[in-house]
């Protein structure tokens, strides 16, 4: 069925005349150019009630290893809590019992939405944790390349050194290796 044919008012019915007699006017679904309302949206629930699920006393809190709420909202890529927890004004440059922030877990985790969200607000793109490991180091060892293009272009250093000697592109280098090397072995095991 077709747009038009959707938004064509159905024929004159016994019902339809009558409701025009009374001079009633039609309700949304009744009206020709009325669209449908939306399917209900699941409810999310409340940043309280998401940190006591969490465990977090309140939006300030450390959790397990020094976590915070918001450490942890973007470890599950919970986009819709770290906005709600910036609002009430979580610290996005703090950092973890391992130096690790918020867009640390972000870049391991979450998508390029967060990722910017969390910038914005002030989070250190080029902070290394304890490891001496950046975010842009991070998502490069990882093979998360969609973020190390993100990073990049909103000028995350590519220079930084780990201790290893490699800096992020060695990593993504050696992620790809990697990948190849395990591509190439599945290859040699598939049945012919």
């Amino acid at each position: 069925m077709t747009a038009a044919a959707l938004l064509r008012p159905p024929p004159a019915t016994a019902g339809s005349v009558a409701m025009a007699a009374r001079q009633t006017p039609p309700v949304a679904w009744e009206s020709a150019a009325a669209t449908p309302p939306p399917p209900p949206t699941p409810a999310r629930p409340s940043l309280a009630a998401w940190l006591a699920q969490q465990d977090f006393p309140g939006p300030h809190a450390r959790g397990e290893n020094g976590d915070t709420p918001l450490m942890r909202a973007a470890r599950q890529g919970e986009h819709a809590v770290i906005e709600a927890l910036l609002a009430c004004g979580a610290a996005p440059e703090a950092i973890n019992d391992d130096g690790n922030n918020a867009l640390w877990f972000a870049c391991m985790y979450a998508g390029p939405a967060t990722i910017l969200r969390l910038i914005q607000a002030g989070a250190p793109i080029d902070h290394a944790n304890d490891d001496d490991i950046t975010c842009l180091m991070q998502a490069a060892a990882s093979g998360r390349l969609e973020i190390v293009h993100l990073l990049l272009a909103q000028g995350a250093a590519p220079g930084p050194i780990a201790p290893d000697g490699r800096n992020a592109f060695d990593m993504a280098e050696s992620r790809g290796l990697a990948l190849l090397r395990l591509a190439r072995r599945c290859r040699q095991l598939a049945p012919s």
